[in-house]
């Protein structure tokens, strides 16, 4: 059985899932293959296109990332405009929202402690101070799924590797690139499983499942520029 509960974040409110030891399922809330779930909160519109997106003029995909020594500023009005245009104060309501929903009256301890962890350590990568996650995970899919997930798993904070870096990386081609591409927008734990991590060979967004405007502002937050 699995147990849910939703947190609200700088970028957006997402959906928490566990087995009742491990977190499996970290969602924002318009995310494509979030589970269909009673939450008693309407859903906001699913992103069709993981690759849409424009800012100041320019297709997010096409912007690039590089490394930069400038603190970064996630929560600068043009990312906060650009995640939800209905608000300008997302840090404050980070800051306050210091509980969970948690959706199942018969939620065990074991999911409560999971989802109180996860939300700890979320706090903690949005106000800069975690680079690493250490709440227990549980990665369910195909077996090239997983070793894809596990790849990810790999790449440091602060850093992207192309596809081809992930298939190798999982002990795959560099040919298995497009494969790659379909496993990482599969991956069920936004965020704690890095996919926003993984760039074109060109070092320009792409895609990502959540929406390119918080993949933007996460590498951001880990220490990017982006033009």
């Amino acid at each position: 059985m699995r147990f849910y509960a939703r947190i609200t974040s700088p970028l957006g409110a997402m959906l928490l899932s566990s087995n009742g030891t491990h977190l499996d399922g970290l969602y924002f809330d318009d995310q494509k293959d979030m589970p269909l779930v009673d939450t008693g909160v309407p859903a906001k519109p699913v992103k069709a296109d993981p690759t849409a997106g424009m800012m100041a003029g320019t297709a997010i995909k096409d912007f690039r990332a590089y490394k930069k020594t400038a603190q970064p500023d996630l929560f600068s009005s043009q990312n906060l405009d650009a995640t939800d245009p209905t608000s300008r104060n997302k840090r404050a309501a980070w800051d306050t929202a210091q509980s969970l929903i948690i959706i199942q009256p018969n939620t065990p301890d074991g999911a409560l402690k999971v989802f109180q962890q996860t939300l700890g350590e979320l706090q903690e990568y949005f106000d800069e101070k975690r680079t690493t996650f250490t709440v227990p995970i549980h990665l369910h899919g195909t077996d090239f799924q997983i070793k894809v997930w596990q790849a990810l798993l790999a790449i440091p904070y602060g850093e992207y590797v192309s596809y081809g870096d992930v298939a190798l990386t999982a002990g795959l081609t560099a040919q298995h690139g497009r494969p790659v591409g379909t496993a990482v927008g599969r991956n069920p734990l936004s965020i704690i499983v890095p996919c926003h991590r993984v760039l074109a060979g060109s070092g320009r967004l792409n895609g990502y499942t959540g929406g390119l405007e918080r993949k933007f502002a996460l590498l951001e937050l880990e220490g990017f520029t982006l033009a």
